[in-house]
């Protein structure tokens, strides 16, 4: 997450495509943090299909992903990260439970409920970058 936050990674990677009216991803935070602290706004999916033009190669990863390195291998979608927010309170474990009805810790992807969407103002939250 750090890297996202700095700039040093300008793409997030993902082995899924997620729906195409998805505009922003809010990062959940394993233990010890157990909460979201951050969002980002993305842009539609690249992906690595013939014919696809390259990512620029501005940021980690980047490289890794336009030459198909093994680590890489089934990380075909690549979303641009256009913004970066912080979150003023990172929204706990229990207030996910509790408040937005999730019911446990968010682990690969779990679309946000509409619930925290609309009570969460993300753009008036720190923006980073």
């Amino acid at each position: 997450m750090q890297q996202i936050v700095t700039g040093e990674k300008t793409y997030e990677f993902r082995k899924y495509c997620l729906q195409h009216s998805i505009k922003r991803i809010w990062f959940y935070r394993t233990a010890p943090h157990s909460s979201i602290e951050y969002i980002c706004e993305i842009l539609p999916a690249k992906t690595r299909n013939p014919g696809d033009t390259a990512l620029e190669e501005d940021g980690l990863g980047n490289k890794e992903f336009n030459t198909r390195h093994k680590d890489w291998e089934g990380y075909d979608y690549a979303y641009k990260i256009i913004s970066v927010y912080k979150l003023d309170k990172p929204i706990t474990l229990d207030d996910l439970k509790t408040i937005y009805d999730i019911r446990s810790a968010p682990r690969g992807l779990v679309y946000a409920p509409s619930s925290l969407t609309e009570h969460v103002e993300w753009q008036k939250q720190s923006k980073l970058r």
